[in-house]
C-alpha cells in the first residue's frame, strides 16, 4: 500500500501527462458537481479517453457498455494514477461516502495542476517576448 503521498504524486503524474487543458476543466466540473466516483466509466483514469459528456455512478453514459477506465489504464501509468486514486477514499474503495472524501481531496489538485499549467504558460510567453525584445 502507498502512502498518501505517493497516491498524490501518482496523480499529478497522470493529470499532467493525459489531460489536456479542456479535459482537466472538464475533470474539475465534473467533480464539483458531485458526479466524480470511482466506480464509473468516467472515472479519474476515463476522462481522458471519455468521447460522450461525462456521466457519473450508476448513470448511463451511451448504449453499449464501455468503460473507459479499461483505456485509461493503458494510458502511461494509467494503473497505478487508478489505484492512487481509489485509496484516495480511504480502506473500501468501493463504498460511495468514499466518492465525497476522493472529491475533496482532488479538486484542490486539480487547481493547482490547472494553476501549475497557467504559471508555465505565462513564463514561455514572458520568455518569447524577452527573446523578442532582444532581437530587436
Amino acid at each position: 500500500m502507498a502512502t498518501m503521498r505517493e497516491n498524490k504524486q501518482a496523480i499529478r503524474k497522470f493529470m499532467r501527462e493525459n489531460y489536456t487543458d479542456e479535459r482537466l476543466a472538464m475533470l474539475l466540473a465534473h467533480a464539483q458537481s458531485g458526479r466524480l466516483a470511482f466506480d464509473s466509466c468516467c472515472c479519474f483514469i476515463g476522462i481522458p479517453s471519455a468521447p460522450h459528456a461525462l456521466a457519473g455512478a450508476g448513470e448511463r453514459a451511451q448504449p453499449e457498455p464501455l468503460h473507459h477506465r479499461i483505456y485509461g489504464n493503458k494510458l502511461p501509468d494509467g494503473s497505478r494514477a487508478e489505484w492512487a486514486y481509489a485509496e484516495l477514499g480511504g480502506p473500501s474503495c468501493h463504498e460511495p461516502t468514499r466518492d465525497i472524501v476522493r472529491r475533496r481531496k482532488i479538486i484542490p489538485m486539480i487547481r493547482a495542476e490547472m494553476r501549475r499549467r497557467e504559471r508555465d504558460a505565462a513564463s514561455v510567453s514572458a520568455e518569447f517576448a524577452a527573446e523578442v525584445e532582444a532581437r530587436r
